[in-house]
């Protein structure tokens, strides 16, 4: 092979390209080969179907995908590495000189980052040459569907806690691979999280990382200290300012002493974290010792969990949220074919049909609530009232919107989601929102 073999299987942004699954090239030869290559396509990102229990989704991940089409074009290594392919012993000079100088040159229509979409609604359309169109399947489906996933949970997950509680982000350690922990961080974030433990994404997207502390130090100081009390004064005396993680022997008995230590010698606690236990019950006592100190809690924590929390009263005032947030019931995105030069497509296939023609979400309500959206012909008008949600975001390769901020997109998510109505914001059930087809 003419790459060089990496054990540890890191992504340069320049392997981007060959980021793909063979029959997306396979595809791109046969199109060559029938001279088609360079016939006009429109392919949509959507959901045919919601994960379970979910009635709306927040998109995420336009920003990496828009970065990835500017910069698609392979290296002379690559196209030799593809050349060596035993699959492509019959391609001519032909397919090779156009990977070669390939370069993405279509149209991008996106909803904004933040916006709240539903089943069978486009979050992307690419409207390029079929061959390049075809290439760039595998990076969207992955860094949108997984985005938009973890988007769409912190968002639930800050509905739940409601707007004053404070959410971190703890899933690096779950999350599928460090890019995934990276995009994970940033779509949490996004989604209405106020922090993320992992370094490199906080100095990336320009906030600062968060944290307290982890079971090991406590154990390690108290193994030779010779107490529990001793590990927490060290620990405070050089991070006066973080949470004291106080379940890693007996929660009721750390604080008792901390309220002791309080009382005795007048330090200022800013919080305690509990991360195992009945929560509930945990955070109450503590509560009663530690009337002024913040209460944060961790362990396997879910938006249903929060909820339950909340329903009893539980005086906690923060959650760190990693595993299931970071995993759980994937975004099954799809990307197919609407239209090839012009012709309206579909496909039959039972439980996995689609609708044809370029599509137009038309979206209707007001300030404080949407009430409907329509999913019609794109060029078509906009009846009085409704917005159209997909918009123009990349011309003949080169991207038309600026970077958006981390705050800019967490306040379009909070906003979005206010605007939803009470019945498909809840988590007890899978409510249906009003989209009318007219194609």
């Amino acid at each position: 092979m003419a790459l060089t073999p990496d054990p540890h299987l890191a992504i340069a942004p320049t392997e981007l390209p060959l980021f793909t699954d063979l029959y997306q090239l396979t595809m791109g030869l046969c199109y060559h080969r029938e001279g088609i290559a360079h016939r006009p396509a429109a392919f949509e990102l959507f959901v045919r179907r919601l994960p379970a229990n979910f009635s709306y989704l927040v998109a995420m991940g336009l920003s990496q995908a828009i970065a990835y089409l500017e910069q698609l074009s392979l290296t002379p290594e690559q196209i030799a590495a593809l050349q060596e392919l035993p699959i492509f012993a019959q391609a001519d000079a032909g397919f090779w000189e156009l990977l070669t100088h390939g370069r993405f040159q279509g149209d991008v229509w996106a909803v904004p980052e933040g916006t709240v979409i539903f089943a069978h609604e486009p979050i992307v359309r690419i409207e390029a040459p079929l061959w390049q169109a075809q290439w760039v399947e595998t990076y969207l489906l992955n860094t949108i569907n997984y985005q938009t996933l973890i988007a769409t949970k912190a968002s639930r997950i800050r509905d739940a806690a409601g707007d004053k509680a404070q959410l971190l982000e703890f899933g690096s350690r779950r999350a599928f691979s460090p890019q995934a922990a990276l995009w994970a961080a940033r779509a949490a974030l996004a989604g209405g999280m106020d922090g993320t433990s992992n370094v490199l994404a906080a100095l990336q997207l320009g906030v600062q990382p968060q944290g307290t502390m982890a079971h090991a130090l406590v154990m390690a100081m108290t193994a030779l200290a010779g107490s529990e009390d001793q590990a927490f004064a060290a620990f405070h005396r050089t991070f006066p300012q973080s949470a004291l993680l106080i379940d890693t022997f007996d929660a009721h008995a750390a604080s008792q002493d901390l309220a002791d230590w309080i009382a005795r010698e007048g330090v200022t606690i800013r919080g305690v974290r509990l991360d195992s236990g009945d929560l509930l019950t945990q955070s109450q006592q503590v509560r009663s010792r530690l009337p002024e100190v913040q209460i944060m809690v961790s362990g396997d924590l879910d938006e249903y969990q929060i909820q339950h929390l909340r329903q009893h009263h539980a005086p906690i005032d923060g959650y760190g949220i990693g595993t299931k947030l970071v995993t759980g019931n994937p975004v099954n995105g799809v990307y197919k074919l609407v239209e090839i030069d012009g012709i309206p497509v579909v496909k039959k296939s039972p439980g996995k049909h689609t609708y044809p023609h370029r599509k137009q979400i038309f979206r209707t309500g007001d300030d404080a609530q949407i009430s409907g959206d329509r999913l019609g012909r794109m060029g078509t008008a906009p009846k009085v009232g409704e917005q159209e949600l997909l918009q123009l975001v990349m011309r003949q390769g080169q991207s038309l919107i600026p970077q958006e901020s981390i705050g800019t997109l967490r306040d379009r998510t909070r906003d979005a989601v206010r605007m939803l109505p009470a019945a498909v914001r809840s988590l007890d059930y899978a409510a249906g929102f009003p989209v009318a087809l007219d194609l």
